[in-house]
């Protein structure tokens, strides 16, 4: 038999035992034969030596800035009290960018389009204003709106991030920044080859 054909074959092996055999639980020995070749199995045999599986690596994901203000408990009765008054200002400001996704794409022929979020509180103090920046330029300001509509976009890969400011300017709350690739159709050398083939 070839080596490469013995190396997929083994390859293919070691593939299909790693997929069907947890690695905590499972052993594995080696046995180099007189030719040469290397023989696998989860039974020992004679001549073999034991070999170290290593855990599968695991990779535990961050919750979203949403995910967590729903799992927040609700607000102790005294502290509803307070932000009843209306002339409290809070002390924890959190903003998130619900609209357009992560890393999505999005058809804007005219550069046009809208981007949402959701805050809190909900409705912002006096004096106090959101700012979305694209790219590192601030391209809205408002205080009353949870939606902005962005103009004249130019396509390509764009980072959105929002931010809450009070009245000094100072940032209180900024969401994560934001990637999106917005599409736009491309006019370009539109017959600047003269017709010739």
């Amino acid at each position: 038999m070839k080596p490469l054909a013995l190396a997929a074959i083994l390859l293919t092996f070691l593939i299909g035992l790693a997929l069907h055999v947890d690695p905590s639980t499972a052993q594995v020995y080696k046995k180099r034969n007189a030719d040469g070749t290397v023989t696998y199995s989860d039974q020992p045999i004679q001549g073999a030596e034991k070999v170290e599986v290593e855990a599968a690596p695991v990779t535990e994901f961050a919750k979203s800035n949403a995910a967590a203000q729903v799992e927040q408990s609700q607000p102790s009765a005294e502290q509803a009290g307070e932000a009843e008054g209306g002339d409290e200002i809070p002390t924890e400001f959190s903003v998130t960018i619900t609209s357009p996704e992560y890393q999505a794409p999005i058809r804007a022929n005219n550069g046009q389009f809208d981007v949402l979020w959701q805050s809190e509180p909900e409705k912002l103090p006096e004096g106090y204003n959101y700012e979305l920046y694209v790219d590192g330029v601030m391209s809205w300001s408002g205080s009353d709106s949870n939606q902005a509509t962005l103009m004249d976009v130019a396509r390509g890969e764009r980072r959105i991030y929002l931010r809450i400011v009070d009245a000094n300017g100072g940032e209180v709350a900024r969401s994560d920044t934001l990637v999106v690739y917005v599409l736009r159709v491309a006019i370009s050398g539109a017959g600047s080859n003269g017709g010739g083939a």
